[in-house]
Formats: C-alpha cells, structure tokens, sequence
C-alpha cells in the first residue's frame, strides 16, 4: 500500500462524550486473562494470522532507543511490551487487571515500567501523564468506535514530542465494502466467530482513519499482515 506524505493540519470538530470509552467494561478481558496467550498462538485463525510477526513489527518500526519515553495503550498480557528494546520510561496502560498480573511476571526485567490501570482514551487526561517519543498499541483500538478512534488519534499527536513516532497493529479492512466482502467470504467458511467479530467490533475502516490521519498531520504508512491484520507507522513532523 502506498505511503502516505502529508502535512496539512485540520481542525475537527469532534463530538462530546465522556473521555472514558463507550465499550471499554465490555471489551475488559479479564474474564479469559489466563487464556489470552494461548488462544493469541492459534495463528491459523484469521483473527491471530500474522499476531507475532506484527508485534515484532511494531516492536522494529518504533525506534526506540535507551533515552525514549514510551507509552503503551493496550499492554495487556506483555506480549508486545516484553519485545521493546531498552528506553529510559515505559509506561503501560490496560484496564484488565488479570492481564497485568500476567504482564507483569513477563517483564519483570522491565525496572523502569509503569503500569497504569486505565482506558486508553481516558488515560490521556492524567496529570502524571507527560509527553512521549513513543507511542505503541497492538489489537486494542479496535474496540473504539469510529469518532472515539478520531478523538483518540489526536490524542496520540498532542502525547507525542515533535517527531516523535506511534506505530499501530490492529485489526483493519480497507473500506466498508471490504468489509461486508469479509463478511460474506467468512459466512461461506462457517467460521461465523470471525463474522460475529466484524460486526460487532470496530475494526479499522482503512480509508476513513488515513484521511483523519492525514488532517491531524500525521505522516504514514501502512503494511499488511494477514487478511484482517495492518500495522500503521506514523510519524509527527
């Protein structure tokens, strides 16, 4: 898929609503916390297809050095944050309590993570929350709806330092039309979990998050994974 290069800045007008997001209790995993690793090793499901080559992925493109302050939007089970090279903070947001308890143990070797229990939307309104070089988030922001993911990106832009970077893995189609496309490929096969997870969930709309990408000033580009998985990188000039 083509790279993205724009620079022009939009204002949006984004619509009121509590900060905290709308299905965040619903989408808490707590209730399969000590599941989540192994059904994540499952590749051959097209919702796990691609999950370890992405995360090393994201863990490649986000360029962290020993003096990077980091923010993790989603850690989860550690499985992303225990990839990361060595930087000066790493700061790790979920609302599962059950998955940090697993995080944790994983990166223990971490001595100067932070784990902070919140949403990933809400999180940003913190007093103790600073400014970043790094923002990473894997299979998270696909439980926002469409103008929570507005909100949230330019969230990430006033989190991030002047050309700081935020790299993104989740699971995306590239327009509504690919969508109802998957829909009906995945009725076909009967793996109607898939189907219920389109529906249900907010995956990605590719073309609908480039263009709010793009307005907010963000420069990217987008790599395919498998038939439901991207990673976007994007850069703050």
């Amino acid at each position: 898929m083509e790279v993205e290069r724009y620079s022009l800045v939009v204002r949006w007008n984004y619509p009121l609503f509590e900060m905290r997001s709308e299905h965040v209790d619903e989408f808490n995993h707590d209730p399969w916390a000590s599941e989540y690793d192994l059904d994540v090793q499952n590749e051959d499901h097209p919702i796990r297809e691609g999950y370890g080559q992405l995360l090393s992925w994201i863990a490649e493109k986000a360029q962290i050095s020993q003096g990077s302050r980091v923010l993790e939007l989603g850690s989860g089970t550690g499985n992303l944050s225990k990839l990361l090279p060595c930087c000066r903070e790493l700061v790790s947001v979920d609302v599962s309590k059950e998955m940090e308890c697993i995080a944790a143990i994983k990166c223990s070797h971490i001595s100067n993570r932070r784990f902070i229990e919140d949403d990933i939307l809400s999180v940003f309104d913190r007093e103790d929350l600073d400014v970043f070089n790094t923002v990473v988030t894997s299979y998270t922001v696909h439980h926002l709806t469409e103008p929570e993911k507005l909100l949230f990106f330019k969230k990430v832009w006033d989190a991030l330092e002047p050309n700081g970077v935020a790299v993104f893995g989740d699971l995306m189609v590239e327009n509504q039309k690919a969508k109802e496309d998957r829909i009906g490929h995945y009725e076909k096969t009967k793996q109607n979990d898939v189907v219920e997870a389109l529906r249900e969930e907010f995956f990605w709309d590719i073309e609908t998050c480039s263009r709010a990408l793009r307005s907010i000033g963000f420069k990217f580009e987008i790599q395919r994974f498998s038939d439901l998985s991207y990673g976007i990188f994007a850069m703050k000039p």
